[in-house]
């Protein structure tokens, strides 16, 4: 079986060609606009669910500031421009065992919340 040439094939191949590139570019795109990674530590997930759902990406700066102010987080210098550490303690209400996390919050040039990172860190002493 020979191909057509070019100038033969039906134009709705040239369509269905293109709506196909532009299916798997709006999928590559759109599932670069949500949370690039999920957490594999079981005890971290319900912080990564508290931060997802209510500090979404676009965020402002003061106001992630002032929802982590608000439920008690300290925060901790940084050294990068753009930057928030936070420190999260949270109850794992299965095991009832606290786990805490040091976050770090990323933000545009335009201070608008980008990503963060979850790290677990040892449990101190609640005062």
């Amino acid at each position: 079986m020979t191909a057509l040439p070019r100038a033969s094939r039906p134009a709705s191949f040239h369509v269905r060609a293109l709506a196909v590139l532009l299916i798997a570019g709006y999928l590559f795109f759109s599932a670069g606009c949500k949370k690039a990674f999920q957490v594999d530590d079981p005890q971290l997930k319900p912080i990564q669910t508290m931060l997802d759902t209510e500090l979404p990406v676009g965020t402002p700066e003061a106001a992630v500031s002032q929802f982590l102010s608000m439920r008690g987080y300290p925060t901790e210098p940084s050294d990068k421009p753009g930057t928030l550490i936070a420190i999260i303690r949270h109850i794992d209400t299965e095991k009832l065992q606290p786990v805490t996390a040091r976050v770090t919050f990323y933000f545009d040039a335009n201070g608008k919340l980008n990503t963060y990172d979850i790290v677990r860190t040892m449990n101190q002493p609640v005062q």
